[in-house]
């Protein structure tokens, strides 16, 4: 299983470590100190950024240039209980793409991995112990 550790910084902030690689949480002015996005924008990226891989794992199986791309994510929230409750993605095609690559594309957005994954729940386990 693979893993990563959240680590408190105080405040509403929180710093996670990937692979070298910094990832920085908080909450917007008014409840945090806006130092970097809040974890469900986070999510959004994560999703937008992950239909973006897998459409270029295809382009580059099939010598296709997707240089502009852009995935455009818009989400809604409920309060009760509080979550994301819906989510766009809009996918924006440089305009050399042919045809007959689009709906292959498309078929590989819809593959990626966080696309899968919300779409069939994962079991979530939330385990609490206290620090030496």
């Amino acid at each position: 299983m693979e893993s990563m550790v959240v680590d408190y910084k105080g405040g509403h902030r929180f710093r996670t470590d990937v692979r070298g690689h910094e990832i920085v949480s908080d909450q917007p002015p008014g409840k945090g100190e806006d130092t970097g996005p809040t974890p469900p924008e986070l999510f959004i990226s994560s999703l937008g950024a992950c239909i973006g891989v897998y459409m270029v794992f295809f382009a580059e199986r099939h010598n296709i240039s997707l240089e502009g791309m852009k995935v455009e994510m818009k989400w809604e929230k409920e309060q009760n209980p509080p979550r994301i409750e819906k989510i766009q993605a809009k996918i924006i095609l440089p305009s050399g793409v042919p045809k007959r690559y689009r709906e292959p594309l498309h078929k590989s957005a819809i593959c990626c991995l966080l696309h899968n994954t919300i779409n069939h729940t994962p079991h979530i386990e939330i385990d609490m112990s206290i620090a030496d």
